[in-house]
């Protein structure tokens, strides 16, 4: 069977999916490849330890390989659930707010080259700013037992990691991680719970129908030409939108991180908030990082944010995906999405 073209597959996504599955709350985990037991354990204490004595307890005969496979699994479910209920900061929320001394987030981190040599090692944070403070992961070598977290942090990978704040050296502030693995997506609805990964970025990505202040584009069919568009400011289609969303349209400003944003939004009867970068009139050719801001910043600005869900109006498909930031933490939050007006 031939590849289909990716404006074949968005198609095929758009109309056999409905609003109401793309609808569905996602949470975030991860496929642990390193656990740091006894730190976790002096962490939960006797309460939270009896938890995952109890579910290991439940497990059945298994050969041992596999049976340390699923205590490690509990492990991760159980800290995730403490970071979740004890609303743990991310990495770059506990820097903007310099507390905290545990952190859960999904974070770049360089290559590693002496993970294969050392007892010993430190990965150092590919930070999405250069302004911010060096940090680095320092770890032991023995307790990453997956090959392949092994080779991701030997060449540098996007990793989830929970992590203690250590100290901090003249270079650089010192965590030592508790939990690392791979960022994994998955459902509460059991239909739903082990599909969502595989449909990748797409179960984050919403179309404009599928949100109830927008639905009536479902009924509307699709223009025989869209040339009008080009005739269509920025600031019309802004009052226009404001005026679907019961909002007022502000002027821009140099500082902002959105054209707009707003909390009249809701997505099957969920209220979320929303911010939207709007680009017009319609120029009908690729956009590319030259046309976001006069530091090609307008994407990554927009994606720092603290909203529900990201909207872009012109941006092509490739670019929409680089603003939802899916991965900003691994313990259960509210979905991200991408919306594209088309």
């Amino acid at each position: 069977m031939p590849e289909m073209a990716p404006s074949e597959l968005e198609r095929s996504y758009r109309s056999k999916i409905t609003p109401e599955i793309r609808a569905l709350p996602l949470e975030t985990t991860m496929e642990p490849g390193f656990v740091h037991k006894r730190k976790i354990q002096t962490i939960l204490g006797p309460s939270g330890m009896g938890v995952i004595d109890d579910l290991i307890g439940k497990l059945p005969e298994l050969p041992e390989w596999q049976r340390n496979v699923r205590i490690d699994h509990v492990y991760k479910d159980v800290f995730l659930k403490f970071c979740e209920i004890h609303k743990i900061k991310s990495l770059e929320e506990a820097l903007a707010t310099q507390g905290g001394h545990l952190i859960c987030s999904v974070e770049q981190l360089a290559p590693c080259p002496e993970l294969y040599e050392s007892k010993r090692v430190a990965s150092c944070w590919v930070p999405r700013r250069r302004s911010q403070e060096a940090v680095e992961f320092h770890y032991t070598t023995e307790l990453v037992v997956s090959d392949t977290l092994r080779s991701r942090l030997h060449t540098g990978a996007t990793i989830s990691i929970v992590a203690q704040f250590s100290h901090r050296t003249s270079t650089a502030l010192v965590f030592e991680p508790l939990l690392m693995g791979f960022p994994w997506v998955r459902s509460s609805d059991p239909e739903w719970a082990d599909k969502v990964m595989w449909y990748g970025h797409q179960f984050f990505e919403n179309y404009v129908e599928d949100f109830d202040e927008f639905s009536k584009v479902r009924e509307t069919p699709r223009p025989e030409s869209i040339a009008q568009m080009k005739d269509i400011s920025e600031w019309g289609f802004k009052r226009a939108l404001c005026e679907i969303l019961g909002d007022e349209p502000k002027n821009d400003r140099p500082d902002e991180t959105s054209d707009h944003f707003t909390d009249h939004l809701h997505l099957g009867g969920r209220r979320l908030s929303g911010a939207f970068v709007l680009k017009g009139p319609a120029r009908f050719a690729p956009m590319g990082l030259n046309h976001l801001g006069k530091n090609n910043n307008q994407i990554v600005r927009l994606n720092h944010e603290p909203v529900d869900v990201l909207f872009s109006s012109a941006l092509s498909r490739n670019l929409a995906r680089c603003s939802v930031n899916v991965e900003s933490v691994c313990c259960p939050t509210v979905s991200g999405a991408t919306l594209l007006f088309d």
